[in-house]
């Protein structure tokens, strides 16, 4: 499950810390991904989709965030790269 926000990253740091530990036992990870003038990209990973899906209700509450697809991630990453890819064509 993965969510974004605009928030910078240092105020949902606490949360996300705080989360991972109480979740550790249950095997859920937590990882965060800052990207330049996007956002935050948090994301839940775990074998329990079921209990994903209960924290991830959680976390888009908590870092007032949305839900986004794989293939979002992936159409916004790639519309990143050609924008980086061009910026550097044009020094």
């Amino acid at each position: 499950m993965i969510f974004v926000h605009s928030l910078p990253e240092s105020l949902i740091a606490p949360y996300l810390t705080s989360l991972q530990e109480r979740l550790k036992d249950e095997g859920i990870r937590i990882g965060s991904y800052p990207v330049l003038n996007q956002g935050v990209y948090v994301s839940l990973i775990g074998s329990n989709q079921d209990r994903v899906r209960e924290i991830g209700k959680e976390v888009e509450k908590e870092i007032q965030g949305n839900i986004v697809s794989d293939a979002e991630v992936v159409k916004k990453k790639d519309a990143l790269e050609a924008n980086n890819e061009s910026a550097k064509a044009s020094l």
